[in-house]
């Protein structure tokens, strides 16, 4: 017999529970791999997101159970990794813009300041 477990809460204040999160963040984890390939292969903000985004991506794609799933992430509640999905799709455009991955000092890594508002 299975039990389906409907969250009420997130318990985080202006974060609500999303019905459909697993979907949505599929969709963003697609989104975001697409969307790396603007930045060159050797870029290590790249190579590390993607690394991460692939294992989330085939958690969430093998994985039903929400619960498991944030568990194997292991990085917050699936509605915080949605948020957190959709914060670094505009990184990456910041990145692009700002060509962080070409270093003008090598002793000086860039500063790139992003604000989600």
């Amino acid at each position: 017999m299975s039990i389906n477990l409907i969250k009420k809460s997130t318990g985080i204040t202006g974060l609500k529970v999303e019905p459909n999160a697993r979907h949505i963040l599929a969709g963003l984890y697609n989104q975001l791999l697409k969307k790396l390939e603007i930045l060159p292969p050797t870029a290590g903000y790249r190579k590390s997101t993607e690394t991460q985004t692939k294992f989330r991506l085939n958690i969430i794609e093998t994985e039903t159970d929400i619960v498991k799933i944030e568990n194997k992430i292991y990085a917050g509640q699936i509605e915080e990794l949605i948020v957190q999905a959709q914060n670094d799709l505009k990184v990456v455009d910041l990145v692009h813009e700002t060509k962080a991955w070409e270093l003008q000092d090598k002793n000086k890594p860039p500063v790139v300041v992003y604000s989600s508002k």
